[in-house]
């Protein structure tokens, strides 16, 4: 063999060699790319998967805080109206003792028990009532009390407050849910009361 064939004969050889070098570089780097590729999807889906759980986290988080602050602020409305409704109920209570004052002062007296009541507080508009029945008994006005009378013994040891204020209080935790209901019926009769009502 010639110099000029072996030459020939080495070049094609190197050409081989190169081809397969490249082909096994192509498909090297084909196959990184793929794995990369997968990895980058990988990683997107989980990148996804964590923002959509934080955008969740996030969204329940702010619910609870607007659900609570909803519900705090309703409370305190709650309260505000239900001690505007009772000061309202408490006002009333000489207007409705004057429908027929002597009739009401005589059935708050007749439950009181039988003593020596030695100090009496009253509404100023049954001055005369108390110093006809409580003779004996230092007469003191209190005009929150709307009518009837507080009574209190000698010793101190028997007081009872036979009051319209002290009825009302009583009375108050089973009345103001009817109110409260009353109310309610009230505004969502009442057109101008919804949001929607053209001005």
């Amino acid at each position: 063999m010639g110099e000029p064939e072996l030459k020939a004969a080495l070049q094609r050889e190197g050409e081989a060699q190169i081809r397969d070098f490249w082909q096994q570089s192509e498909s090297v780097v084909a196959s990184r790319r793929e794995e990369l590729e997968t990895q980058l999807v990988q990683i997107r889906a989980e990148t996804d998967r964590r923002l959509q759980a934080e955008a969740a986290e996030l969204s329940i988080s702010l619910l609870f805080e607007a659900q609570a602050r909803a519900m705090g602020c309703r409370l305190h409305a709650e309260m505000a109206l239900e001690e505007r409704l009772r000061m309202l109920a408490q006002q009333m209570l000489p207007m409705l003792a004057n429908v027929d004052r002597s009739t009401l002062w005589k059935s708050l007296l007749e439950e009181l028990p039988a003593a020596e009541w030695t100090v009496c507080k009253i509404h100023s508009a049954d001055q005369q009532m108390a110093d006809r029945d409580f003779p004996a008994a230092d007469i003191a006005c209190d005009e929150t009390l709307g009518g009837g009378m507080i009574v209190t013994t000698a010793d101190g040891m028997i007081r009872i407050d036979n009051s319209l204020s002290c009825r009302l209080l009583r009375a108050w935790p089973e009345l103001l849910p009817k109110l409260l209901d009353e109310l309610r019926k009230q505004v969502d009769n009442d057109e101008t009361a919804h949001p929607d009502t053209a001005g």
